[in-house]
């Protein structure tokens, strides 16, 4: 398991003075990871790891430190990795619609800071952006819908996440094609796009791959949960068994 691999690098990056060359963990059970990773060695020979040997091997205090708060941090991702996916298309949305906001209130130099930053990211045309009063949205009508779509979509998928399955690879194809076709015919010079199919498609296409994508997010992060969970919980008992 890839878990089992972190002492491998973080034994690269620091010098521990710990020893793993010769050490796989990919074979090594659970609780074999928790004996040899989670609890400090002396120094010595350690018993073979169904078939992978350990020499010399010194866990220093702060590796060991570093290696639980870095678990502790991944349980908590996991925890909250949808809460953050939404908050990140939120606020990448919502900026956009927040600078005509605030030209309109005065801001002007708040407002034009994220026009700038958003030039780099959308062309910012104004035929393909929507206004809000007198003043431009900062991202095109396309990517508001991509961006903000995907933010709705995850938010609706949060009521659902137990009992959603992942979106069919030959649905999600036929759902994302009129963005495609849109895109690409405007680009070529075929023909002009509409601000109403330009929204559609994005609102399409963001909701199709969140549907694709979300559900094996969080069957991934469920296991790290379980996984994560188990390893502190075997942690603080053995720092409760030392007191």
């Amino acid at each position: 398991m890839p878990r089992y691999q972190l002492i491998d690098l973080l034994s690269f990056f620091f010098d521990t003075g710990y020893d793993i060359s010769h050490v796989k963990f990919e074979h090594a059970t659970e609780e074999q990871y928790s004996r040899c990773v989670l609890k400090p060695f002396v120094g010595g020979a350690v018993p073979s790891l169904k078939g992978c040997r350990m020499e010399e091997a010194q866990v220093s205090g702060r590796v060991r430190v570093f290696i639980i708060l870095l678990d502790r941090f991944i349980l908590w991702i996991s925890k909250h990795w949808l809460f953050l996916a939404n908050l990140t298309f939120g606020i990448y949305a919502g900026l956009p619609v927040l600078a005509p906001l605030l030209m309109s209130w005065g801001q002007v130099k708040l407002a034009n800071l994220i026009y700038f930053v958003y030039q780099y990211v959308c062309h910012q045309m104004p035929s393909r952006s929507f206004f809000i009063g007198r003043f431009q949205v900062g991202i095109c009508q396309r990517d508001l819908a991509l961006y903000g779509g995907a933010c709705v979509a995850g938010l609706l998928f949060s009521l659902v996440r137990d009992r959603f399955r992942p979106l069919p690879i030959s649905v999600w194809i036929i759902l994302i094609a009129p963005l495609v076709l849109d895109g690409a015919t405007q680009v070529l010079g075929l023909r002009l796009s509409t601000w109403q199919l330009r929204t559609v498609s994005g609102l399409l296409a963001s909701a199709a791959t969140v549907w694709l994508v979300y559900p094996y997010l969080e069957e991934g992060f469920r296991d790290i949960r379980v996984s994560a969970g188990s390893q502190l919980g075997k942690v603080e008992e053995m720092e409760k068994g030392q007191e």
